[in-house]
């Protein structure tokens, strides 16, 4: 018979670092993109995909490291991405209530690792302090980044996920979330100039049915992925840019061209507000 602490181990083990927790974070980023701000969506898919995607290029070519007479893995990835989307939200919180509702998730995966599936504690540690430094990293560019015109924005987040995707290429199975940070970066490139989808002027009667569509393509895109993405040389690779293009671009086109959103003025890809 299996003990409680056995059945919470695979739980955690087989569960938790699966596609699932991947799936979650993306329909809440998708939602905050299409029903609340398109600026800090698009942010938040920019910095997981980028976290998870450096997190593979290390358990790539620095899969552990030497401590004492140990090897260690130097991150974890489903740390270093619980971390990273929710550090980005540290800035916004206005008195420690918040600031504990930030930290408590990325408290309890990693507490919830370390006792039921044995990750060093030296990885969780890693994996909170690359997240973390990714974020702040971030934030503290925010001064030359919103300098830059929109247009070299643009070329950056279409370049340095293709840069990924060569990187971490020829091992395909960690190419998803290059792939969505190029379908994100096209299509918010295409819909901050061309769509200019308005969310806020939007009511709850807008927002729902947008929402509802939105959750339906992705599910469909993740139903059907085997038959619409196998037969390519990349199959994940075109599977988060049709992801990514899904969320910033063609969602926001049929959105608009059916009136359920109206347009507004040239939007901003960087901004600290």
């Amino acid at each position: 018979m299996t003990s409680f602490n056995d059945s919470l181990y695979y739980f955690t083990a087989d569960f938790i670092p699966s596609a699932q927790i991947d799936l979650i974070f993306l329909i809440i980023i998708a939602l905050i993109f299409w029903t609340w701000n398109k600026t800090t969506g698009f942010q938040l898919l920019f910095l997981l995909s980028l976290s998870v995607s450096i997190a593979h290029i290390i358990q790539l070519f620095l899969p552990a490291i030497y401590v004492g007479q140990e090897q260690l893995p130097l991150t974890h990835t489903t740390v270093q991405a619980v971390t990273t989307f929710f550090a980005f939200f540290i800035p916004l919180a206005k008195n420690r209530l918040e600031l504990a509702a930030v930290l408590g998730p990325v408290m309890a995966v990693s507490v919830t690792f370390l006792l039921f599936t044995g990750v060093p504690v030296f990885s969780l540690v890693g994996a909170i302090i690359i997240g973390g430094f990714i974020v702040y990293g971030f934030y503290r560019s925010f001064d030359w980044i919103g300098a830059m015109p929109d247009r070299y924005v643009m070329a950056f987040a279409i370049v340095l996920p293709a840069f990924l995707a060569g990187i971490i290429y020829p091992h395909t199975a960690y190419l998803l979330h290059a792939g969505y940070l190029l379908g994100a970066g096209i299509g918010v490139s295409l819909e901050f100039v061309k769509v200019r989808m308005n969310v806020s002027a939007a009511g709850f009667s807008k927002r729902l049915p947008a929402a509802a569509a939105g959750l339906a393509g992705i599910a469909a895109l993740n139903i059907f992925a085997p038959f619409l993405f196998s037969p390519l040389p990349l199959p994940l690779l075109a599977q988060g840019i049709a992801t990514g293009l899904w969320i910033t671009i063609v969602l926001p086109i049929l959105l608009v061209s059916l009136k359920i959103y109206e347009q507004e003025g040239k939007g901003k890809i960087i901004s600290s507000s």
